[in-house]
């Protein structure tokens, strides 16, 4: 997942607001999208997650599912887990 921000839109922010924004998925770093998707994801009754589910929820939430590597996925599971 490749991500570009400009040194100027961080320099507006403090990291501890950046931190914030990243964890409500706010920001569009591949741990913003991963906490995107979760927030969609736990919202599902089921307790396995199917490929058509998963590529429906990063839509919903503005995310390229093509974007997920192996890590990011496995960072979801943990995430979704947690949650």
């Amino acid at each position: 997942m490749q991500v570009f921000i400009t040194w100027e839109v961080l320099t507006m922010f403090e990291p501890w607001m950046l931190a914030a924004m990243e964890e409500e998925g706010y920001m569009d770093t591949s741990e913003g999208c991963i906490n995107r998707v979760a927030k969609q994801l736990a919202k599902s009754p089921n307790s396995v997650i199917e490929t058509e589910e998963f590529r429906s929820a990063c839509h919903s939430c503005g995310v390229d599912p093509d974007s997920f590597t192996q890590s990011d996925l496995d960072r979801l599971q943990k995430k979704l887990n947690r949650l």
